[in-house]
């Protein structure tokens, strides 16, 4: 089973417990206005562009052969849907200034790389993490890994927006160790407004999951956006669902940073950039009391 990812990274620590190998999955169903990982949207292959490393020699303006390149005086112009992501145009550059973004890979080579730090695993409680994007857009390729992973002993962690038919949770739930869910907002107009879909089935789903595993196999993860869920009543309201299913492990805090605007510059989406504001430190460290206040462990993830 093969399927496309755009990043494999090892040693990391932020997604999930121990020392773990974070995969990235293409695709995904929601389009966040904050997303820090715009490459991610498509589940194809595409091509970046690197403008401050372009010397404008023109290269591949000269060998793509569909002609959907241009050489302007601000750089290179990429006609997105002309371009087949043939890469004949990264081939060409001397420079560096272009990549292909997302490659094919299959279940086998992802979990057999993997397993070569399965000593850092098992010494620190870490494992694999599959992340995205959305993971269950790629479902059947999902499942692949994830019984490659078992098969060789190796803890699991999902990170999903939860955003999935219901009808997979029961297989999730037999080869995921560890769900790290997010949950973004509980006001069904809110949440349709700033990521392009209702949060019904993802409420729905991490309440099933919960039932399904118990708290300690879930964790929510917030993510904190200036002028969408920071002020207290949308805090209130996310502690409120959770004290109503029972949840009683920690919550995660993923609080907004800005450091995506070059990623979308790169893949050609410079103006769906949003700037959602500033998220001074005393803000956080105030929504981080008010859910410690309720008993809950808080990990802030900065």
């Amino acid at each position: 089973m093969n399927g496309i990812i755009f990043d494999i990274q090892h040693y990391s620590v932020y997604d999930g417990p121990g020392i773990r190998t974070c995969v990235f999955l293409k695709g995904c169903p929601l389009r966040c206005a904050w997303c820090h990982n715009p490459e991610s949207h498509k589940i194809n292959p595409e091509v970046s562009y690197f403008k401050e490393r372009c010397v404008s020699c023109g290269k591949c303006v000269e060998a793509c052969p569909n002609e959907a390149i241009q050489l302007t005086k601000d750089g290179v112009v990429r006609d997105y849907e002309r371009c087949t992501v043939c890469a004949k145009c990264v081939e060409a550059c001397e420079t560096g200034a272009m990549e292909v973004i997302g490659r094919e890979v299959g279940a086998e080579e992802i979990a057999e790389a993997a397993s070569r730090d399965k000593i850092f695993y098992d010494n620190s409680g870490g494992g694999v993490t599959i992340s995205g994007g959305e993971p269950t857009v790629q479902k059947e390729f999902l499942f692949a890994i994830l019984r490659e992973l078992k098969n060789r002993e190796i803890h699991t962690a999902l990170e999903t927006c939860g955003y999935f038919k219901d009808s997979l949770i029961d297989e999730m739930a037999g080869l995921v160790d560890l769900f790290l869910f997010d949950i973004k907002h509980m006001n069904q107009q809110a949440h349709k407004k700033f990521t392009g879909v209702s949060n019904e089935e993802i409420l729905s789903n991490f309440e099933k999951i919960h039932s399904s595993v118990g708290s300690e196999r879930i964790i929510p993860r917030i993510p904190l956006i200036p002028g969408f869920n920071t002020d207290p009543d949308a805090i209130d309201e996310i502690i409120t669902f959770l004290k109503q299913i029972r949840y009683n492990g920690p919550v995660h805090f993923m609080p907004y940073n800005k450091m995506a605007k070059t990623k979308y510059e790169k893949v050609g989406k410079g103006h769906l950039y949003q700037d959602m504001g500033e998220l001074p430190d005393e803000k956080i460290n105030a929504i981080m009391k008010e859910i410690e206040d309720h008993s809950f462990q808080v990990v802030c993830n900065r």
